[in-house]
């Protein structure tokens, strides 16, 4: 079966024709990949710096990761917080938290300012716990979380879980208990294997709609200082003493600064004119996996949610369709010719790419996924569909996995010239808007302290 019409695709406006860049160009900084990460990035470095900005993509705007992805806003990381607080040290990890605790005022910031329109809702979301090992994990994110004095996660644990005796003693006072049929309710299912759940803040929004129209404002306001150009893959990057030159479809593109907003593992070669090779690392940095996904309508409305389903066993290996997947569910408004319906989204699945390259956008989608999506749903949803569910939409997108699952920001050490806001991690939106506000300081000459996002953490990759 082929199938891959995403949701966020298809309410797109398409309000810009398609622009290749033709001629040679010169600019102050250029910006490769218009995604949720290269939008931002232009878009902060234009509002925060006097800098002329160009911004190039390959194919077509939120043609990637962006418009390909399940539409969650969450601001955690691919990694607990209790193994970065084990990894870089208390201080590092909860200053990172910190820093991506920000990006929600940053994305109501850019509405305000903006007065974009785009749809978003932020609610209480909600992830089920069924193991014990899991259990423990969230407790130990619990206690960072509580020394930093940080918002963080409410756990609860159902009354008759079995390991609730288990539980240490420093822990306790850092749960509640809840009644079973409580949790089920939050939780949205009939499962019983459920015995505990996390209370985080979620959000719910289409990326690539965000994108077109953060586009369309930063034309109208910044036109004397950006230049868009699509369809222009770039193959070479030469960075040299104080500048740097880009081949772009053919053609050159002269600049101060280059920013790679990418997912990472495109074909593009770098060559350092000033220093060690970047290329090799760059190559290594990021590894592309394949997220599979489905939607479908209903018209019984209900508010917008995000909720996870942590397994049993979690998936490992390149092929994860044979195990338990960590799944994951968003509902929201959708409107199609003036009927509102709630679409639900669902996601899970994934495989890794040995060579991301050879992934294509037409790539069929896999039946084994389908099926472990209708598995999940039938026996996890309390609202799922009898008998055969009627997909509207299924889609796949290619997300880059950085080594550490920790987001890359900041300058490469072996040239200045060249700056980073990659690696989606599966969780991209909020941590690309964070990384480009950041990128856009780091322009206008602000020095920071050492974090975890910092490109010399990759130097060991």
């Amino acid at each position: 079966m082929f199938s891959n019409n995403s949701p966020w695709v298809e309410q797109l406006k398409n309000k810009f024709n398609t622009n290749p860049l033709e001629k040679n160009h010169k600019t102050d900084v250029l910006v490769i990949g218009a995604g949720i990460s290269g939008i931002t990035t232009a878009y902060y470095i234009l509002k925060n710096t006097n800098l002329k900005v160009t911004l190039v993509e390959a194919r077509t705007l939120a043609s990637g990761a962006t418009g390909h992805n399940a539409g969650q806003l969450v601001s955690y990381f691919e990694k607990q917080i209790s193994n970065l607080a084990k990894e870089f040290g208390f201080e590092m990890a909860v200053s990172a938290q910190k820093d991506i605790n920000s990006s929600w005022f940053l994305l109501e910031q850019i509405y305000q300012d903006t007065g974009i329109t785009t749809n978003i809702s932020i609610s209480n979301g909600y992830a089920g716990i069924q193991t014990y090992e899991d259990l423990v994990t969230f407790l130990q994110n619990a206690q960072v979380y509580k020394k930093a004095n940080l918002p963080h996660e409410k756990l609860s644990i159902a009354d008759d879980c079995p390991y609730l005796e288990k539980i240490p003693q420093k822990f306790h006072n850092l749960f509640s208990i809840i009644k079973k049929k409580n949790l089920m309710e939050y939780l949205e299912t009939n499962d019983t294997s459920y015995y505990a759940m996390i209370t985080v803040k979620k959000g719910v929004m289409n990326s690539a709609l965000f994108c077109e129209d953060l586009l369309t404002y930063i034309f109208k306001n910044f036109s004397n200082r950006f230049n868009y150009y699509d369809k222009t893959p770039v193959s070479e990057i030469k960075l040299l003493e104080n500048n740097s030159l880009t081949i772009a479809n053919n053609k050159e593109i002269y600049s101060d600064k280059i920013v790679l907003c990418t997912n990472g593992f495109e074909k593009i070669e770098i060559i350092n004119k000033a220093g060690n090779d970047i290329n090799t690392k760059f190559h290594h940095l990021v590894i592309g996996v394949v997220g599979y996904m489905a939607g479908y309508l209903e018209e019984d409305l209900r508010k917008p949610t995000a909720i996870s389903y942590l397994p049993k066993k979690s998936s490992t290996g390149n092929d994860a369709f044979d195990k338990d997947p960590y799944f994951y569910f968003t509902r929201r408004d959708y409107e199609i010719k003036n009927k509102k319906f709630n679409l639900i989204c669902i996601g899970g699945p994934e495989a890794v790419m040995d060579d991301s390259n050879n992934y294509k956008k037409e790539h069929p989608f896999p039946k084994e996924a389908q099926d472990s999506i209708n598995n999940f749903l039938h026996k996890s949803y309390k609202y799922s569909p009898k008998g055969n569910i009627n997909y509207k939409y299924i889609w796949h997108g290619l997300m880059g996995y950085t080594p550490n699952g920790i987001r890359l920001i900041g300058i490469e050490p072996l040239n200045k010239n060249l700056l980073y806001n990659l690696g989606c991690n599966g969780i991209g939106i909020l941590p690309s808007i964070f990384g480009a506000n950041k990128i856009s300081k780091i322009l206008s000459g602000e020095k920071f302290e050492k974090s975890i996002f910092d490109p010399s953490n990759f130097d060991k990759f």
